[in-house]
């Protein structure tokens, strides 16, 4: 639902210009992240059938899932946070004035930040770090470590952006009491 009327408003509130790249691309990691926990609900249903009928089960279906989650999570939260879906602890917020309420909006946005710029910076030296040495995962699928890494390193990097966008917007908005 909320897929839908992004898409059909516009940009969000944080100031995307309508039909902008940056607009797109939120919408893309919602529609992504979307579309994989759908994929995740039609796995599951499909293993428990085949088990229920005697036809075995799918190998990989527990793991995929588990990392199908893991990458839905990540592509999903930058969406959420640039339609302030997220999920929030508002209560000191709103019983304080305005202006000091506009002042932790601000320190709120410029923590968000920090925190998802060192972690999208981690996550990046430690993906390289994982390439450098080779390292593989080795369970019923077989694939590169670093693999894992880029999720990471692409939602922390878009949420840092947004946070950015949110207190910049911050600075800029009207002084209300």
């Amino acid at each position: 639902m909320a897929l839908q009327s992004a898409a059909a408003e516009g940009p969000a509130p944080s100031g995307a210009p309508s039909g902008g790249m940056y607009h797109f691309l939120m919408i893309l990691c919602g529609v992504a992240g979307a579309m994989l926990f759908a994929a995740m609900a039609v796995l599951v249903c499909v293993d428990v059938f085949m088990r229920n009928v005697g036809m075995g089960n799918i190998s990989w279906g527990v793991e995929m899932t588990e990392y199908m989650l893991m990458v839905a999570t990540f592509l999903a939260a930058p969406w959420l946070l640039y339609l302030n879906d997220h999920i929030r602890v508002d209560i000191v917020v709103r019983g304080v004035s305005a202006p000091v309420a506009r002042g932790l909006e601000l320190i709120t946005d410029a923590f968000g930040f920090a925190v998802c710029a060192v972690l999208a910076w981690q996550s990046v030296v430690v993906a390289q770090d994982a390439a450098a040495q080779g390292s593989m995962v080795f369970k019923v699928l077989i694939f590169p470590e670093w693999w894992l890494n880029v999720p990471m390193g692409l939602s922390c990097t878009l949420l840092a952006i947004e946070f950015a966008r949110r207190f910049q917007r911050g600075l800029r908005a009207p002084e209300r009491n």
